[in-house]
């Protein structure tokens, strides 16, 4: 019995697997399998091998099949130690309700019931899979316990199957494998699920093999979490723990992960997904970690770089003053300023006098910015008018921040451009949009040259509502679809349209707000939009202001404002769609968004309308839009080219 490393599982083989992942697919697969094309192995798996040995052909591509068969579960046990099968017996586990085994040939797949707390890694399968016949073959990726949970798991004593275990020998070698911070952190997993025999096995087998636990004490770190002035819980880490509870009066979940009822709300060695979403990515992070020292791993270091995030979120530790925060508040909106869409402010900006990054990010530490997510360029201000004249000032702690800007990518050319023309191509097709204006920002810094983006928030009321509070005031806390779904920032392309849409459904969103999430991932599609990944799509919690002295309540969850609309085919050619729809990332066509409207009920003849009409406004304003957005003409032409390729595509 080997221990497989996760990064040592096998060459991939010369024939090809096929399981489908939608009913047509299926059928589809059934008929070739009828006519000869294929070799069915099991029901619902077939492979092009003529000779196929289905026992072998199963044994060997276990992985790949059980991340296509079973994508809501894990290799749990044994398996998740081996990598493959104990005497034909394969186990996998979740929170599903159904358990019953499932026989392939020549394995039996056995289910179990997760821990209260689970902790899933992600692996890569060995062997490519494809969902239908002339696709490319695909890799696959399979959940798999984390190492500390499959040594408890391998500690449990089963009278069912003796399989799920591991001989002694075989325990000792995880043990071994596991790192420092697992080892340190082995006793709060087993408080929280439950487990105290099989840690008291844990450190009996510790002891009589002299593993030495050299426990160093991480430095703590602990944050109140505020909504304006009102106190919503606590996070608090060490460097391999976090643990996050609610305060007494707080009313209204964060975060599906974080359940109101629970107390702690959340505990594990994982940064939970809300605040984990809330960490700049790219451009901002690698200039934070550069500038002060943060080890790639400490997300609590990074977290700690500002105490103030976008939708109205404070991070305090005991020395933070009220008098030292101001909130967020719109005193200037852009359509007021320029009503015409296509107009290029000339704003007074101050937001830059430092002539380097670091100085940037050393001036921006000091002064406590309010922190934004993403890969881009970008900063916080705010936006005001004084002496006549429109202002930029940065957003920090101690003053508003109500506009975002976003500078030229120095990867990809005239990004600004292609944004704005994205944005207003979508707010003429009558999609509810984040306001956007251009500014001149050529001679305002020597770090980033050209045009700017400057984007209005939505998520902030206006100074005069927010200083009157008053009881029907409504408050926005904006959650993104990776925190719903528990994914990390590394992980928000790895979901699909249909799972997101399931998430939105249990979120009780109105019919209306549902079509208006289709209607994003068809406009995206027609403009070859790539980049629609997770946490690009979100929803608004609004939250009406409690009466004096009282906490706020939930009013309703609402889909967010869309923004971050991009034409990624222009700059990479044939780029593919960020998140699967009906399993496809590419030629998506009327039937897979139908198989998206399906999770509500929706109508296939309001589908094709809603595509008929986006198509129509974008192939009516196109031309007058890329003229005004100042997009150099040859990546003008590719933008129309994505365009009419990907809606003839779907309506063709």
């Amino acid at each position: 019995m080997k221990l497989l490393s996760k990064t040592q599982l096998g060459a991939r083989n010369h024939y090809m697997l096929y399981i489908g992942t939608t009913p047509d697919d299926k059928n589809a697969l059934r008929v070739a399998a009828h006519r000869g094309q294929l070799v069915a192995l099991s029901r619902g798996i077939y492979s092009d091998e003529p000779r196929a040995d289905p026992e072998r052909l199963i044994h060997d591509n276990l992985l790949a099949i059980i991340a296509r068969l079973f994508p809501d579960w894990h290799l749990s046990f044994s398996t998740a130690a081996t990598l493959s099968p104990i005497n034909g017996l394969a186990f996998i586990s979740s929170r599903s309700a159904t358990h019953s085994p499932v026989v392939l040939p020549g394995v039996r797949i056995v289910r179990n019931r997760d821990l209260p707390y689970p902790e899933v890694d992600w692996i890569q399968a060995p062997t490519l899979t494809a969902s239908r016949l002339n696709e490319e073959a695909q890799a696959v990726k399979v959940a798999v316990s984390s190492p500390l949970q499959t040594v408890f798991e391998c500690l449990s004593a089963s009278k069912s199957y003796a399989e799920k275990s591991l001989p002694e020998s075989k325990l000792l070698e995880l043990i071994q494998g596991l790192g420092q911070a697992d080892r340190e952190r082995a006793q709060a997993f087993a408080n929280r699920n439950d487990l105290k025999p099989e840690y008291w096995r844990l450190t009996e087998l510790m002891d009589k093999h002299q593993f030495v636990s050299k426990v160093q004490i991480a430095k703590r770190r602990e944050f109140q979490v505020y909504f304006y002035g009102w106190e919503i819980g606590q996070l608090a880490g060490l460097s391999s723990e976090y643990r996050f509870e609610y305060s007494p009066n707080w009313k209204v979940e964060l975060s599906p992960q974080l359940p109101l009822k629970a107390q702690p709300a959340y505990e594990g060695r994982q940064m939970p997904a809300f605040f984990e979403n809330l960490l700049p990515e790219g451009w901002m992070e690698s200039q934070l970690q550069a500038t002060f020292k943060i080890a790639k791993e400490d997300k609590l270091a990074l977290l700690a770089t500002s105490q103030k995030y976008l939708s109205n979120l404070t991070l305090r530790t005991p020395a933070t003053e009220d008098n030292e925060i101001t909130f967020d508040t719109l005193q200037l909106k852009l359509a007021d300023l320029a009503p015409a869409p296509q107009t290029i402010l000339e704003v007074a900006d101050h937001i830059i006098d430092e002539k380097t990054l670091q100085d940037v990010m050393r001036g921006l530490g000091s002064k406590g910015p309010v922190r934004i997510s993403g890969v881009q360029a970008k900063l916080p201000v705010a936006l005001s008018m004084q002496k006549g004249q429109p202002k930029l000032e940065l957003g920090v702690l101690a003053n508003t921040c109500s506009h975002i800007i976003k500078y030229q990518s120095p990867t990809f050319s005239n990004m600004v451009e292609n944004e704005w023309a994205t944005m207003e191509l979508a707010r003429r097709a009558g999609l509810n949009v984040a306001t956007v204006r251009m500014i001149d920002a050529t001679n305002k810094t020597d770090l980033f040259r050209g045009l700017a983006l400057l984007i209005e928030r939505y998520d902030v009321p206006n100074k005069q509502d927010l200083e009157g509070m008053q009881h029907s005031l409504k408050l926005a806390l904006q959650e993104d679809a990776a925190s719903l779904l528990y994914l990390s920032r590394a992980d928000k392309y790895g979901t699909s349209a249909e799972r997101v849409a399931k998430t939105l459904v249990d979120l009780k969103l109105s019919e209306a707000d549902l079509w208006l999430y289709l209607s994003h991932l068809i406009f995206s599609w027609f403009v070859a939009n790539g980049d629609l990944h997770a946490k690009n799509i979100s929803v608004i919690k609004w939250l009406r202001a409690g009466k004096l002295g009282l906490y706020p309540e939930l009013a309703d969850i609402a889909y967010s404002p869309i923004y971050d609309l991009v034409n990624t085919r222009i700059y990479l050619a044939g780029d593919k769609f960020a998140i699967t729809i009906n399993g496809r990332n590419d030629k998506i066509k009327r039937k897979d968004f139908a198989a998206v409207a399906d999770r509500w009920g929706g109508a296939k003849e309001r589908v094709l309308q809603i595509m008929q009409d986006l198509a129509k406004s974008i192939q009516q304003n196109i031309d007058e839009v890329l003229a005004q957005s100042r997009l150099p003409e040859d990546l003008s032409q590719k933008y129309r080219d994505a365009v009419i390729a990907n809606i003839e595509t779907s309506l063709g």
